[in-house]
């Protein structure tokens, strides 16, 4: 029995993920920061297990937090700058995602995507049959629906842009959207073609190809149907076939033909080609004229078109043997979910593969289509000011971030909601004291006894008549000491207030364990969440 998940789940789950932060939704979840107490090595942050124990550990470092919404939260995938000199995977519909997605630096090849200099992403649709890029692409969905060919024979989609503000994008991750609506991405659907063809790629490159130019013909009028060549012996002996009936099928170009005409028949004896189209506009008498391989392009689609390119062909009223080397795709077409492309012309054995886009086209949703299963949460913490409005301290330090959801309201069975708690909440348990000797920062204090306490916490920070505690256990009552084990400092508590919420209750969904961040006053922190799925 064999079976598949499609990487396309991750991404699903990544979406899903993402959408719990909407507003309109009743879940609701924090980004916490918490552990000011040094570890055991300050250089080196200890391990993290998934434990129910290690949570409850979690949940009693936790001093502040602060809401994540939609606007904090996008799908994302591992940045890849555009570099001169690096080869590139092309889009191709026969091969894995996964492999499109990873780089392989043995032979100095990247993703199929870039962010460049000016913050556009593109879709590599073509890499020059695996050659290094060297010409850093330019342009948006307004150049030939995106499709962006530079002089290194790279062909590249452009997908949406980044703008400089946007919190998302850092020097690992960037942004990625799942719909052309997201303007904010220079998006726009006019860029995207369903069923467009952006590439063929050649699997047998056949042989004795030839082109010719120069060609003469007798004068012709617009609107004629057919021309006349002026000298049927040269054009066999160019093309090294036995009969001019061999030419049918082929390209043919110049003054007065219009683009993508091609030989519906031509005479043995006479010599008069009759034109797929009428001609638009006079012509002849002249070596203006050029027959050459032609690529014929079906499916389920309309529009392909499609030329080939010869190698060393030599130019004049002559040809030279020669094999397909290359097939560009002249015009994308719409509406293909299955084509092949046929070569038409002297010689034989040429084979191609038309590669189909997704459904919907390129770019339709970005993150789809590359796999954006990472999801990044990023907020600010002290954005209205260093203290948040006096709810964290700043004269402590974290080495704990992460994210928890549904937290209860504190002493109750009700999940917190937009209503009922606020986007910043301290979990500090704070207590009023009496003046007096200050305790240490990180200081274990409690009540009662020093071994067998009636409460307990560890000092967080404090203030000339204020104490917040965390990692706290039992309950404080007013009127008894509050005792410093290390200080010695013993103060009567006056007043107690409890955290926002009820410790170990909600999920706790991500745990990041960092080196010491020293919070200070008039500092803000961005904390980004990086989770994949």
């Amino acid at each position: 029995m064999a079976s598949l998940t499609n990487k396309k789940l991750s991404f699903n789950t990544a979406e899903q993920f993402k959408d719990q932060f909407s507003e309109y939704l009743p879940t609701i979840t924090y980004v916490f920061i918490g552990n000011h107490v040094p570890y055991a090595n300050e250089a080196s942050p200890d391990s993290l297990v998934d434990t129910i124990a290690s949570e409850k550990v979690t949940w009693d470092n936790i001093y502040a937090a602060k809401r994540a919404t939609g606007n904090d939260v996008e799908l994302v995938v591992p940045r890849v700058n555009w570099t001169s000199n690096t080869g590139y995977r092309q889009y191709d519909d026969t091969v894995s995602i996964e492999t499109l997605l990873s780089a392989n630096p043995a032979q100095n090849l990247k993703p199929m995507y870039v962010i460049t200099s000016e913050r556009n992403v593109y879709l590599c649709v073509s890499n020059n049959a695996s050659s290094n890029s060297s010409v850093q692409p330019t342009g948006d969905y307004t150049t030939s629906n995106g499709n962006i060919s530079t002089s290194d024979g790279y062909v590249w989609k452009y997908m949406y842009n980044v703008k400089p503000s946007n919190k998302f994008l850092t020097t690992s991750w960037m942004p990625s959207p799942t719909s052309t609506a997201a303007l904010d991405y220079g998006m726009n659907d006019s860029g995207v073609v369903d069923g467009e063809l952006t590439t063929i790629v050649v699997t047998n490159p056949g042989l004795n190809y030839r082109q010719a130019s120069n060609i003469k013909v007798d004068l012709f009028a617009s609107g004629q149907s057919s021309i006349k060549l002026s000298n049927t012996s040269l054009v066999l002996s160019i093309f090294s076939i036995p009969s001019l009936a061999n030419l049918s099928n082929l390209s043919i170009s110049g003054t007065g033909i219009p683009t993508d005409t091609y030989i519906s028949s031509i005479s043995n004896t006479t010599g008069v080609i009759t034109l797929s189209n009428a001609t638009s506009a006079a012509g002849g008498n002249a070596n203006n004229i050029t027959i050459s391989t032609r690529v014929y392009i079906y499916g389920d689609g309309v529009g392909a078109v499609a030329t080939a390119t010869l190698s060393n062909t030599t130019s004049g009223a002559s040809a030279s043997e020669a094999n397909i080397s290359k097939v560009t795709v002249t015009t994308i077409g719409s509406d293909y979910t299955r084509a092949n492309a046929f070569v038409y012309g002297s010689g034989s054995g040429a084979q191609t593969r038309v590669i189909l886009p997704p459904k919907f086209g390129h770019s339709f949703n970005p993150a789809k289509e590359l796999i954006a299963n990472n999801v990044m949460v990023a907020v600010r913490i002290g954005e209205i000011d260093s203290t948040e409005q006096g709810l964290i301290s700043v004269d402590t330090s974290f080495r704990q971030i992460g994210l928890m959801r549904d937290p209860y309201k504190y002493g109750s069975t009700v999940v917190a909601n937009t209503s009922t708690a606020n986007s910043v909440i301290s979990q500090t348990t704070n207590l009023d004291v009496v003046a007096g000797g200050s305790y240490a920062l990180n200081e274990y204090v409690y009540q009662g006894s020093v071994n067998n306490p009636s409460a307990y916490g560890f000092v967080n920070s404090q203030t000339t008549n204020g104490v917040r505690l965390t990692k706290v256990q039992g309950t404080f009552i007013t009127g008894l000491l509050l005792i410093g084990a290390n200080s010695g400092s013993s103060r009567t508590v006056t007043a107690v207030a409890n955290p926002e919420f009820q410790p170990y209750t909600g999920d706790i969904l991500y745990t990041e364990n960092i080196t010491k961040l020293d919070r200070a006053d008039g500092q803000a922190e961005n904390i980004k969440l990086v989770i994949s799925f």
